[in-house]
């Protein structure tokens, strides 16, 4: 038996703080994480267990959140 594909809305929303760019990454409604600037390079912080990884591009920062968040979904 295999399982059924489970339908999962994603929206990226582009905002700006402090002067600096901010991707947030939603799952529903609800954040899950952001990918922020740091110089040349990138940072993907995990919203639920504030969990922050340098990563190469914005890219690469999202696919660590979805990543992250599938594995500790509970």
């Amino acid at each position: 038996m295999s399982k059924k594909d489970k339908k999962i809305e994603v929206n990226v929303k582009d905002i700006e703080r402090r002067h600096q760019p901010v991707q947030q990454v939603f799952v529903g409604q609800r954040l899950i994480g952001e990918v922020t600037t740091d110089n040349d390079r990138f940072k993907a912080l995990l919203i639920a267990d504030q969990s922050e990884f340098n990563v190469r591009s914005q890219e690469e920062g999202l696919e660590m959140i979805l990543q992250q968040y599938h594995l500790h979904q509970r």
